[in-house]
C-alpha cells in the first residue's frame, strides 16, 4: 500500500486539520519515518521546520506585520528602513538564548529534512534519466550511491535513530517550547492546492543543470516560504543527484535577509560567485520573486546569477511582467507531472484495483484534461464499463482529480469518508488521485472548468438543507482548538475583518489595525465550537443528486488553500452560503434569517448580528477574489453591494429590529452619498449615527424614503435593509416601491428608445479608460482607477467637457460630479420630479416633512420640503441656495436635521431611545462610530473603542493572549 493509501485508511494518520502544531509534526514525522513513508517524513519534516523558521524570523510579531502593512502602501524610503531595521532586529533576536539555540537546532533538522528530500526522491515512482544524471558525491549522500540493500536499511535505521535524537533534543532545548507553543504548520498551496509534484522539482532541477552544468559551482536555493519550504530541499536534493557538490538550502519571506541568521553565509556564497535558484509559486503578478531577486543582487551577488525557478499554470510558461528581465528557468503547465498520472493509461492501471471485488474493467474512456488553474484541482471525466462475476456489463460514469501530494491529498478522501452521504460517493483513491462518481443530474460535469452558475435542475440550494452540511461538519469534523488564532500575519478569517474596517481610522489605519483593530475582531470572530471548516459554500457550489436530495461538491478544496482564510467558525461556512448580491434586483428581506433559522434549528445556536456581519464582509470580499486574479466591474460592484447589505443588516438589527414597520406618517426624504451613508471602507456604510436618525424618525410616526443617484438595486437592498417605504433610483429615473418590491421607469418612451447614446463605450477608450457601474440601467456612473491603489476617481473635467459637446451624449445626458464619480444622468429627470411621484405612489399629499441632501442634485427637493437641512460636508451649490447647513457632517448632520424636526437629539427620549446591544455589537459599533466624530471627536472615539475592546476580550469565553 502506498503512502497516500496508507494515510488515507488510517484516521489517526490522515490528519483532518492541517494546521499541525509541534508536537503532533513531531509525533507524526517518527510514525512515518518509522514505517518507511519517506515522501510525508519529507513533508512533515519540512513543515516543522517551516514552523521554527516563522517563530525565529517574527512572522507573527506585530512589528512585521506593521511593517508588511506599511509597504502596501507607505513611502518607499520609510518601507525601505522600516524593513531594514527589521531584518537587524531579527538578526539581534537569533543571537540571543533560546532563540539561538533553537537556530541552531534547526539547521541541524534542516539537513535531516534535505536527506529526507533524497530519500523522498528516490523512492519516487517514477526512475530519473540515467542520460542526465551525474555522480553524486558520496561523501555528502552515501545513501543514495550504495545499491546494496542492506547498505540501505542500515541508513534507514540511521536516518530514524537522527530523527528521534533531534525531536527528543527538541523537547530538551530550555524555552523553546514556550517559543512556538502558540506556532502551527501553515500547508504549502504548491502541494495542497496546487497540482504541483515532487517529479516537478526533479524537472526543474534537469533545466537548471542543462543551463548551468558545472557541478563545482556553488548553488543556493533559496526557497519563499510557505511553499519553498517544500519546493527549495526538492530541487536541492535533485542537484546532489545530479553531482552538484555545494548546494545550500535556504528558505525566506519577502522583506527579510537572505539567509536571516546567517550573514556569514551570504558573504561566502558571493565570494564564491554561487549561483542563486529562487523557488517559489506559480506566479500571479511575480512581485515576490523579483523583490527578492533584486534583493540578492543588492547584496553583491551577479545578476546573471540569480535564477528564479518556477512552475508556471501556463501551458506556454508565459511570465508575468515583473520577472519577464529575469534568467528564469520554468516547467510549462503542459509538462507538470499531473498530467501524467491522470493520461488514460495511468488511470487504466488505477481502476481495475479501486472496482470492487469480482467485477472487472472491460474498456475506459477518459475525457481531455483543461488547463491547470490556481482555483481548482486538475480533473477528467471518465466512462468505465465492467463486468460482474455474472457477466452483466454495467457503465460507470466517473471523475478523476488530483487531490495534492501525500497526506495533503488524503484529505480529501479523510473528509468525504466523514462526511458520507453529503458529498459524492468515493470509489476509491490512490497516490493522490482520487476517483468518485459523477451525480445523474451532470453527466457532463467537468470540473476543469469554472464552477457554474447555479445547479442544472435550475433549482437553488435549500437553506435547510445547507444548514444540514454545515452543522454536519460542525459535528463531525471538530477539533478540541480554534487554531486561526495562532495565525497572526497569515491573513486568517479575523484578519481579513480587520482589513475591511481598517478604513475608518483614515491615515492612522497603518498603525492602528495590527495594534487595536487585529486583536479586536480576533475576539469577536474566535470560535467556541470549533470545527474544520468548508471554505467554499456559494450556493452554486451544490449539486442535485437525481432523488431530491443535494451534494456538496468541492468539499476538500477549500480550507488550508491558497484562497482560503483560514476559520474554524461553521458560521464562516454559513455565511459564503448566504444570497449573492448578483441575484434579483430587489433582495429577499428574508433570504439571511431563513438561513439563520435553519442553522439555529440544526445546532441549536444563534450567530450574532456582529458576527454575522463581520463573517458577511469577508466572504463577500472573498468571493470577489475567487472570480478571479482580476476581478471585472461587475464582480467588484457585487462584492460591494454585498458588503454593504451586512453592515445594513447588523445596524437594522442593533437600531430597528424592535420596531414596527414604517408608520403611515409624514414622509422624510433623505439622500444617501454623504447624508444617511459615506463610502468610507470602500463600500458604502451608514453609521450609529445614521441609524440612530432612522430609528428616531420611525418611533416618532415619520416615514423615510431615500432619493440618490445609486441603482434601483442599490435603494432595494436600503428599503429591505431598514424596511423603507420606497425610494428614486438613478437620479429620478426609476422609482422603487418597497411594498410590491418593482422598479418604475419614469422615462418617457423616446428617452428609453434613445438608450445610451454609445456613452460607455466612449468611456472606455478615454485615456486611461474610464469604468461604469454595471448596476446603473439608464444613468452611466463612470469613475477612474488610480494605478497605484485601485481608488475611484471622477473624470476630469476636460473629459467631460469634450463628451458632451459630442452627439448624442451631450444631448441624452446632463451631469452631476461627484467625489469618486461622474454621473451622466439622463435629461429631463432629476429627484424632485421622482420625489414627487413617489410620494403621490405613497398617498402622501404635499411636500416632505423633512428632507436632507448635500449636492447640487438635492437642491430643487430641498426647496420644496417643509423643513430642509444639508450636513455641513454640503457642497457650495447648496449652501448659495439659502439651504441651512448643520453643525456637523454626513450621518452626524443627519442627526443634526432629524434633531430639528422631532425636537431632540435622536434617542434622546423614550420613544426613540435604542435597546442596549451586546457587547460584540458594541464593539462593532464602536468601530463604525470613529469616522462620524471627524478628525477633532476622532481620539475620544478611539478611546472608547480601545476602552469597549478591552472589556469586549475580558469577557469572551475564547478569548486568547494576542499574537506575538
Amino acid at each position: 500500500m502506498n503512502d497516500a493509501q496508507t494515510a488515507a485508511a488510517d484516521g489517526a494518520r490522515a490528519p483532518v486539520d492541517l494546521h499541525l502544531a509541534v508536537p503532533e509534526l513531531t509525533d507524526r514525522l517518527l510514525g512515518r519515518a518509522a514505517g518507511g513513508q519517506w515522501l510525508d517524513a519529507f513533508l512533515l519534516s519540512a513543515g516543522l521546520v517551516q514552523v521554527v523558521e516563522d517563530v525565529l524570523q517574527g512572522t507573527a510579531w506585530r512589528p512585521r506585520r506593521l511593517v508588511e502593512h506599511l509597504a502596501k502602501g507607505g513611502p518607499p524610503a520609510v518601507v525601505g528602513a522600516a524593513r531594514a531595521g527589521l531584518r537587524t532586529a531579527t538578526g539581534l533576536w537569533l543571537a540571543v538564548p533560546p532563540a539561538h539555540r533553537l537556530h541552531a537546532w534547526c539547521r541541524r533538522m534542516a539537513a535531516l529534512r534535505d536527506r529526507l528530500a533524497l530519500r523522498a526522491l528516490r523512492d519516487a515512482p517514477v526512475a530519473d534519466d540515467p542520460g542526465t544524471a551525474g555522480p553524486a558525491s558520496p561523501a555528502m549522500h552515501p545513501d543514495t550511491n550504495d545499491p546494496d540493500a542492506d547498505r540501505d536499511a542500515a541508513l534507514c535505521a540511521e536516518l530514524r535513530a537522527e530523527l528521534r535524537a533531534a525531536v527528543d533534543e527538541l523537547a530538551r532545548l530550555p524555552g523553546a517550547r514556550r517559543l512556538f507553543s502558540d506556532a502551527v504548520q501553515r500547508p504549502p498551496a504548491c502541494f495542497r492546492s496546487f497540482d504541483q509534484h515532487p517529479q516537478d522539482c526533479v524537472a526543474l532541477a534537469r533545466l537548471v543543470h542543462a543551463r548551468h552544468p558545472d557541478r563545482h559551482r556553488p548553488v543556493l536555493v533559496l526557497g519563499v516560504r510557505t511553499s519553498g519550504s517544500y519546493l527549495a530541499p526538492l530541487l536541492a536534493a535533485q542537484l546532489r543527484r545530479l553531482g552538484h557538490r555545494a548546494v545550500t538550502v535556504g528558505t525566506t519571506r519577502p522583506g527579510a535577509a537572505l539567509l536571516p541568521g546567517r550573514p556569514a553565509a551570504v558573504r561566502e556564497l558571493r565570494r564564491r560567485g554561487a549561483l542563486v535558484l529562487l523557488v517559489d509559486d506559480p506566479p500571479v503578478t511575480g512581485g515576490s520573486l523579483a523583490n527578492l531577486a533584486a534583493l540578492a543582487v543588492h547584496d553583491g551577488f551577479d545578476p546573471a546569477a540569480v535564477v528564479p525557478v518556477l512552475a508556471t499554470l501556463d501551458d506556454a510558461g508565459a511570465l508575468p511582467p515583473a520577472l519577464r528581465g529575469l534568467p528564469c528557468v520554468t516547467l510549462p503547465g503542459r509538462d507538470w507531472h499531473v498530467r501524467t498520472l491522470l493520461s488514460p493509461r495511468a488511470l487504466a492501471s488505477l481502476l481495475p484495483a479501486l472496482l470492487p471485488p469480482g467485477r472487472r474493467l472491460l474498456d475506459l474512456s477518459v475525457g481531455p484534461q483543461g488547463p491547470l488553474s490556481r482555483r481548482a484541482h486538475l480533473a477528467v471525466t471518465c466512462a468505465a464499463r465492467t463486468a460482474g462475476p455474472d457477466g452483466a456489463v454495467e457503465s460507470l460514469p466517473l471523475l478523476a482529480e488530483w487531490t495534492g501530494v501525500g497526506y495533503f491529498g488524503a484529505y480529501a478522501p479523510t473528509v468525504a469518508g466523514l462526511l458520507s452521504g453529503l458529498v459524492p460517493r468515493q470509489l476509491g483513491f490512490a497516490d493522490g488521485v482520487l476517483l468518485r462518481a459523477l451525480p445523474p443530474t451532470r453527466p457532463t460535469e467537468d470540473p476543469a472548468q469554472e464552477p457554474p452558475d447555479g445547479p442544472p435542475t435550475g433549482r437553488s440550494v435549500p437553506p435547510a438543507e445547507v444548514a444540514r452540511y454545515v452543522a454536519a461538519r460542525r459535528r463531525l469534523l471538530a477539533v478540541p482548538a480554534d487554531r486561526s488564532l495562532r495565525l497572526a500575519g497569515r491573513d486568517p478569517v479575523w484578519e481579513a475583518a480587520a482589513r475591511q474596517l481598517a478604513p475608518a481610522f483614515g491615515r492612522l489605519h497603518t498603525v492602528l489595525r495590527p495594534t487595536l483593530l487585529d486583536p479586536l475582531t480576533r475576539t469577536l470572530l474566535a470560535s467556541d465550537r470549533p470545527c474544520v471548516t468548508d471554505g467554499l459554500t456559494a450556493r452554486h457550489r451544490w449539486t442535485a443528486d437525481g432523488a431530491g436530495g443535494w451534494y456538496k461538491t468541492g468539499y476538500a478544496d477549500g480550507a488550508f488553500g491558497h484562497l482560503n482564510l483560514a476559520s474554524y467558525d461553521a458560521a464562516y461556512d454559513l455565511a459564503g452560503a448566504a444570497e449573492r448580491p448578483d441575484g434579483p434586483d430587489r433582495p429577499r428581506a428574508d433570504g439571511d434569517a431563513e438561513l439563520l433559522a435553519a442553522y439555529r434549528r440544526a445546532t441549536g445556536e444563534e450567530v450574532s448580528a456582529a458576527r454575522w456581519c463581520l463573517l458577511r464582509l469577508v466572504q463577500a470580499r472573498h468571493a470577489a477574489v475567487q472570480d478571479g486574479l482580476t476581478p471585472s466591474e461587475r464582480t467588484r460592484a457585487d462584492a460591494r453591494r454585498a458588503q454593504a447589505r451586512a453592515v445594513q443588516r447588523f445596524l437594522a438589527d442593533v437600531y430597528l429590529a424592535d420596531l414596527d414597520e414604517e408608520p403611515r406618517g409624514p414622509c422624510c426624504v433623505l439622500d444617501v452619498d454623504g447624508v444617511l451613508e459615506y463610502d468610507v471602507l470602500g463600500f458604502p456604510v451608514s453609521s450609529p449615527a445614521g441609524a440612530l436618525a432612522l430609528r428616531a424618525l420611525r418611533a416618532h410616526g415619520y416615514r423615510t424614503v431615500i432619493a440618490t443617484g445609486r441603482s434601483a438595486p442599490e435603494v432595494a437592498d436600503r428599503c429591505a435593509a431598514y424596511r423603507l417605504a420606497g425610494g428614486v433610483a438613478e437620479y429620478g429615473a426609476v422609482l422603487v416601491d418597497a411594498a410590491t418590491g418593482g422598479a418604475e421607469v419614469l422615462l418617457d418612451d423616446g428617452r428609453r428608445l434613445a438608450g445610451d447614446g454609445g456613452l460607455p463605450e466612449r468611456l472606455g477608450s478615454l485615456d486611461p479608460p474610464a469604468v461604469t457601474d454595471p448596476l446603473a440601467r439608464w444613468c452611466v456612473r463612470a469613475s477612474v482607477r488610480a494605478p497605484q491603489d485601485g481608488r475611484r476617481h471622477a473624470l476630469p473635467p476636460e473629459a467631460v467637457a469634450a463628451l458632451l459637446d459630442e452627439a448624442p451624449i451631450g444631448e441624452l445626458f446632463t451631469t452631476v460630479p461627484g467625489r469618486a464619480q461622474t454621473d451622466f444622468v439622463p435629461r429631463g429627470t432629476g429627484k424632485l420630479a421622482g420625489a414627487r411621484a413617489l410620494l403621490t405612489r405613497l398617498g402622501a399629499d404635499g411636500p416632505p416633512a423633512l428632507a436632507v441632501g448635500d449636492g447640487i442634485a438635492d437642491v430643487e427637493l430641498l426647496g420644496w420640503a417643509s423643513l430642509a437641512a444639508a450636513p455641513a460636508n454640503a457642497e457650495p451649490p447648496v449652501r448659495a441656495a439659502g439651504v441651512p447647513v448643520t453643525r456637523h457632517a454626513f450621518q452626524a448632520g443627519l442627526t443634526d436635521a432629524v434633531g430639528r424636526l422631532i425636537g431632540h437629539r435622536p434617542g434622546g427620549c423614550p420613544r426613540c431611545r435604542a435597546p442596549r446591544p451586546p457587547a460584540d455589537a458594541r464593539a462593532l459599533l464602536a468601530v463604525l462610530a470613529v469616522p462620524e466624530a471627524g478628525r477633532t471627536g476622532a481620539p475620544l472615539r478611539l478611546a472608547r473603542l480601545a476602552a469597549q475592546a478591552a472589556r469586549t476580550a475580558a469577557t469572551s469565553p475564547t478569548h486568547r493572549g494576542p499574537g506575538r
